[in-house]
């Protein structure tokens, strides 16, 4: 017998039928009775081992029947659609790209249609030639049964020779005729489209397709006709192996089999990616992933950038989010903001931030809220804080004063939405004297917002004593405040005005954000000098941008932020702009703010400023808190002058809603900056730093006349 039949194997693909297969089963059958008839013994019977059975062990229940059980959360669900069905920004981020593809493709098979049509001429003959042979090969019914024939001529068995020559004849009996039929059909179709029998655009496509599949057929497999346009990258397809293999790569887990999944142990698609959500083994939790994220994408061999582990808040600390998305994140379009057109905003309500990795949008608020930018140079603080302060500009009910002590021009566009008190741009001392006194005058509101707001409470606008939008519009003096400060460590490391104004702005973002003061601050330097804690522990939205180390991330972000999972020192400074982690508002989140050039901010002050009547209400900075009347108010009638340390307290005690956070050595640099020299003084037989009466007049008495 031939290698094809041997043992009764018969190669995939040979082409022979069922009846010639059993055909030549039979006739191995005879040959084997005959070998076992001369004395073959075609294998050994081995003895079968016995194997003794272990002990079974028994012992004690350890755990009752009808044990306590621990809910750990409410049951997760699976969307009911697909995210880019119901996001607008991901449905339309997916029809251009459908459409882009589309465009792209026609235009490049368009230009090649000459080469293709060659093609088509070449390979449409050589095609018909093999599909005639295939067709003759069939209906004589040799393929397969000639070397069945042929083997069992060798072997002289003649029986088995004329059986399969008996099927083969019975098979071409039935097959000549559906070969005549067809081919008198292929002929007739050749002349109808020859003719003008059908209308041309049911003769040429027709015409078309037939030469395109007999092109097919003939060319050979390694030349297609169509050339390949678009050389696409690997793809790895995230699966369970995949997730665990990255997850040991980083160290943490030994076996793979102690990593399970949740939620059904589905690995879904959620926006442009997929997420997997895994419980680490005891012992592991999902921060120490997330800090080895470099090694956890090496072990998956994507870019880092497209490996996006994260902590779930709300879950235990050994569950694991691991978003992995189709392609790096920084080649993403990211969606555009949905205000940049049109569209206006309600200081009180959330508004579009930006976008967190999988192009969901992530929200803002300001209301009862202070912000924080912090991140060293070219990690994107002014583009994050246009972002919000265009959020804020779309409300005509928000006032707005802006310094810009860095002089860049990065907030220009706002100049107009500023009363001309309220605004400046520039790194001279002069500016950050004006920025002193807008914090100065930032006081005064708060003492004067107090009382109105309560008053309103009484009248049922508001039942918490906080100011709201119904509020806001009945006074104009209770319109929001948005005040911004970039490059903030300026005026807060300045000699003379930096301890007068850390103690104005601690009190600021105390006190103010109950009564529409939003003070947002922006830094590059980031240390327990330029970012005092009295300050940054009293904002709520902080958000830390590219950085180079876990220090930063804690003094931006509060102390522990490191250690639940933010990684802003991963982002590449100058290249990641605009990414950050921010906290304050819902769960730690890694978010991207919306794009916003300056063309675009532009467009968007000019659409503000007509929502408010095209002008903006002036502001006279004398009401700002007259600070040595209330120094010269506090000194006792029998007083010559005070220390520092005594007339701090005394004002916290008479004006505790702004001097509460009031220091000994902030009061000095706050009457410093005003002009006045702090000099020894003797109290009780005690000589401190201090200040006189008779300095205090001087200055109100000199002010007063310049002001005549």
């Amino acid at each position: 017998m031939s290698n094809e039949t041997v043992n009764g194997a018969r190669p995939a693909g040979s082409g022979v039928d069922e009846a010639t297969a059993r055909i030549v089963d039979l006739a191995q059958r005879r040959e084997a009775r005959d070998a076992a008839a001369a004395g073959l013994v075609a294998a050994d019977i081995a003895d079968a081992e016995t194997v003794a059975a272990d002990a079974v062990l028994t012992g004690e229940v350890i755990d009752p029947p009808g044990a306590a059980l621990l809910d750990t959360g409410a049951p997760a669900r699976v969307p009911v659609l697909p995210s880019w069905l119901t996001s607008r920004a991901h449905l339309h981020a997916q029809v251009r790209r459908w459409g882009g593809e589309a465009a792209y493709l026609a235009a490049v098979h368009t230009v090649r249609l000459p080469v293709y049509a060659g093609k088509v001429a070449w390979y449409a003959p050589q095609g018909a030639y093999r599909l005639a042979g295939r067709v003759l090969t069939w209906t004589t019914a040799e393929d397969g049964n000639w070397s069945l024939r042929q083997d069992a001529a060798n072997r002289n068995d003649s029986r088995t020779f004329l059986e399969l020559d008996r099927h083969r004849m019975r098979l071409t009996a039935w097959r000549w005729w559906i070969t005549g039929f067809g081919t008198a059909g292929a002929g007739t179709g050749g002349v109808v489209l020859a003719t003008d029998l059908l209308p041309w655009w049911v003769r040429v496509p027709v015409a078309g397709a037939a030469l395109l599949g007999l092109a097919r057929y003939g060319r050979p497999l390694d030349a297609p006709i169509l050339e390949r346009t678009i050389v696409r990258a690997r793809y790895r397809k995230l699966t369970a192996e995949l997730t665990r293999k990255g997850i040991m790569a980083t160290g943490l887990v030994k076996r793979p089999e102690d990593i399970t999944f949740a939620a059904g142990g589905e690995i879904r698609r959620d926006g442009p990616g997929y997420l997997a959500i895994a419980d680490l083994p005891d012992g592991v939790i999902a921060v120490d992933v997330v800090e080895r994220r470099e090694k956890l994408a090496g072990g998956l061999r994507l870019p880092m950038d497209q490996v996006w582990p994260e902590v779930m808040p709300r879950e235990h600390p050994g569950r694991l989010a691991l978003w992995v998305a189709d392609r790096p994140v920084s080649a993403m379009k990211q969606p555009a903001w949905p205000l940049l057109k049109d569209g206006t905003t309600d200081y009180f309500t959330p508004f579009v931030y930006g976008f967190d990795p999988r192009m969901r949008p992530v929200m803002y608020r300001l209301d009862e809220r202070n912000s924080l930018f912090a991140g060293f140079p070219g990690s994107g603080k002014s583009l994050s804080a246009r972002v919000v302060m265009s959020g804020g500009a779309l409300d005509p009910l928000v006032t707005f004063a802006v310094f810009d002590l860095a002089g860049r021009g990065d907030f220009d566009a706002f100049e107009p939405l500023c009363a001309p008190a309220l605004f400046g741009s520039g790194a001279d001392d002069g500016t950050k004297q004006r920025a002193y006194q807008m914090l100065m005058w930032l006081l005064k509101e708060c003492d004067t917002r107090g009382p109105l707001i309560k008053r309103y409470a009484t009248q049922g606008l508001n039942t918490e004593n906080k100011l709201n939008r119904a509020i806001a519009q009945r006074d104009a003096r209770l319109r929001p405040i948005l005040a911004s400060i970039d490059e903030v460590q300026e005026l807060i490391t300045d000699p003379e005005l930096g301890k007068a104004a850390a103690a104005a702005m601690t009190s600021i973002v105390k006190r103010g954000r109950a009564l529409g003061i939003h003070l947002l601050i922006q830094t590059q330097r980031i240390d327990k000098d330029s970012l005092p804690k009295g300050v940054t522990s009293n904002i709520a939205l902080r958000t830390c941008l590219a950085v180079p180390s876990h220090t930063e991330v804690d003094l931006a972000l509060g102390t522990g932020a490191y250690n639940q999972g933010a990684r802003p020192n991963h982002f590449e400074i100058g290249v990641d702009a605009g990414w950050g982690v921010r906290v304050g508002y819902g769960p730690l989140t890694t978010v991207r703010a919306a794009y916003l050039d300056r063309a675009a901010v532009e467009q968007i002050c000019a659409r503000a400023l007509r929502l408010r009547g095209g002008a903006v209400a002036d502001v006279e900075m004398d009401e700002a808190r007259d600070v040595l009347a209330d120094v010269l108010g506090v000194l006792e009638a029998d007083e010559s002058g005070q220390h520092w340390d005594t007339l701090a307290a005394r004002l916290a005690d008479r004006h505790p809603q702004v001097y509460s956070a009031m220091t000994a050595d902030a009061l000095s640099a706050m009457v410093r900056g005003l002009g006045l020299e702090s000099r020894n003084v003797k109290v009780s037989g005690e000589v401190r730093r201090g200040v006189y009466r008779a300095q205090l007049v001087t200055a109100i008495d000199e002010r007063a006349g310049d002001s005549d």
